[in-house]
């Protein structure tokens, strides 16, 4: 299971570089209408670089299936921890 985080990581990344990339530049009408579209890609790109980032300091693995496994959960768990996160401060400083 060693490399596991780093796959994690790197699928974490390319989900909010994707949500960063849509966002400020696939939908740039956005921006006009609302801010909030502009801030949520910025900190979106932010958050990408940080994660790889941590990533590469990390030790790989030497297994495909475990790198792939970790790529698509990751893909998937980073993004939906911060809705969650985001959520509990919503419901907290309302």
């Amino acid at each position: 299971m060693k490399g596991l985080l780093r796959a994690i990581l790197f699928g974490g990344g390319w989900s909010f570089g994707l949500l960063a990339i849509g966002l400020l530049v696939g939908l740039p009408e956005a921006a006009f209408k609302d801010r909030e579209s502009v801030v949520i890609g910025a900190c979106s790109a932010i958050a990408s670089a940080l994660v790889f980032w941590t990533a590469t300091r990390l030790p790989a693995t030497p297994s495909w299936p475990i790198a792939i496994v970790g790529w698509i959960v990751g893909f998937f768990l980073l993004p939906g921890a911060v809705r969650v996160l985001v959520e509990f401060a919503d419901r907290m400083f309302r």
